[in-house]
């Protein structure tokens, strides 16, 4: 069972993503919780014991790359390398979080959000930075930039007072970072290679709102930051309340309201279209396993039944659906991958046994898959994320 606390903020996000018109638009700074080039030894407990070929062994099917991944527990998050004989060679251990973020850096390196904070990892996997984030655990956007040099995350931080309050953290492989706070559900969160970071947040209007249609538009805004004192806040032209987007990182901003209205700014004009959105969750064969957004602000999503559907927004919101051979997987995490390119890693098998076996894939042309083996899970333990450091070499065509 949950704690009260989780299963409140839990219950909190749900209903902000069911009812985006309600959001209200507000911005508070926190004050930077590391500075340039801090380096650590333990983010949360570091394991005593490594294995002392960790890193050097190839994984089945993407020589020299390395399979890493998030598992959990009642009480415990832990990241691992995967052997190549699918045992799990665990790097550190933090407490329990409801959903943990992991994306892929430049140069080997990965950054992990969890209840201990937002940690970047070298190439060996060893920490080298960390800031403190949300003791919660539940990161509901994972970015990087598309350098691979920095990377967003956005907790869910909300309370009694404010119930769609968002951590949001920027870190860089330097040990840069800084930290905010939106009082509304960040959309399109996007991390920018000069180091600044934005995001939509909308509000429902007043009486006197006098842009779009009343009782279908809100106040949508633009707010970047590029520290905890440098925030601003843009206002764009009413439209429907942004559920998908891309906040972007020069004039062009784009997203999907829930009804399908696709919404481009551009240069203070804005134009509409509709597209398609994701299956609901009543129509999802199987389990519905979120993906996650590449560096691009493409946001992929492929279920159980193999079904793996894609927006884009960039010049101007897409929506995307292809079948693939990916069917009965039990979950998976598509991210931006150190190159900025999006790759999947998907994952199968049996609880009971807690063997999975697991596939790489690019969630742009599903018939380029590589078999990355498998992975064992110890008793109780759950496989919550995967990421591939380095490229792998994907095989295309059926």
């Amino acid at each position: 069972m949950l704690p009260d606390r989780m299963r409140r903020r839990t219950a909190s996000y749900i209903a902000a993503l069911v009812f985006p018109a309600v959001l209200v638009a507000a911005l508070s700074a926190c004050s930077d919780t590391a500075s340039p080039g801090d380096e650590v030894t333990s983010p949360g407990e570091q394991t005593a014991a490594r294995s002392e070929t960790a890193g050097t062994e190839s994984r089945p099917g993407i020589p020299g790359r390395r399979l890493v991944v998030l598992t959990g527990s009642p009480g415990v998050t832990e990241l691992g390398e995967v052997d190549p004989d699918g045992v799990i060679d665990t790097v550190a251990s933090s407490g329990e979080s409801i959903l943990p973020g992991l994306v892929p850096l430049a140069n080997g390196r990965v950054a992990v959000a969890d209840s201990s904070g937002v940690t970047v990892y070298d190439a060996s996997l060893e920490p080298r930075h960390h800031v403190e984030g949300d003791p919660v655990g539940f990161v509901t956007g994972a970015v990087p930039s598309e350098t691979g040099e920095r990377a967003a995350f956005a907790y869910a931080a909300g309370d009694g007072g404010r119930p769609d309050a968002h951590l949001i953290i920027s870190i860089g492989v330097d040990g840069s970072s800084f930290s905010t706070v939106s009082d509304s559900v960040p959309v399109g969160l996007t991390q920018c290679a000069d180091g600044h970071i934005s995001w939509l947040a909308a509000a429902s209007p007043a009486p006197s709102f006098d842009g779009g249609e009343l009782g279908k538009d809100v106040a949508v805004s633009r707010i970047t930051a590029s520290g905890p004192e440098d925030i601003r806040s843009e206002v764009l032209p009413a439209g429907p309340a942004p559920v998908w987007g891309r906040a972007g990182c020069g004039d062009t901003v784009s997203w999907v309201s829930g009804d399908g209205t696709a919404v481009t700014v551009d240069g203070g004009e804005a134009t509409r279209t509709t597209v398609d959105t994701f299956r609901p969750a009543s129509e999802v064969r199987g389990i519905d396993t979120s993906g996650g957004t590449a560096a691009d602000g493409s946001i992929h999503r492929i279920s159980g039944d193999g079904l793996i559907e894609s927006y884009t927004f960039t010049p101007e919101p897409r929506f995307r659906s292809v079948g693939s051979e990916l069917t009965g997987i039990a979950g998976a995490t598509v991210t931006g991958g150190g190159d900025g390119r999006a790759l999947g890693v998907a994952w199968g098998g049996d609880p009971s046994t807690g063997t999975f076996s697991v596939t790489a894939f690019d969630p742009d042309d599903t018939t380029c898959t590589a078999d990355l083996g498998t992975v064992v899970l110890p008793a109780d333990m759950s496989l919550l994320a995967a990421t591939v450091l380095g490229e792998p070499e994907l095989s295309c065509g059926r």
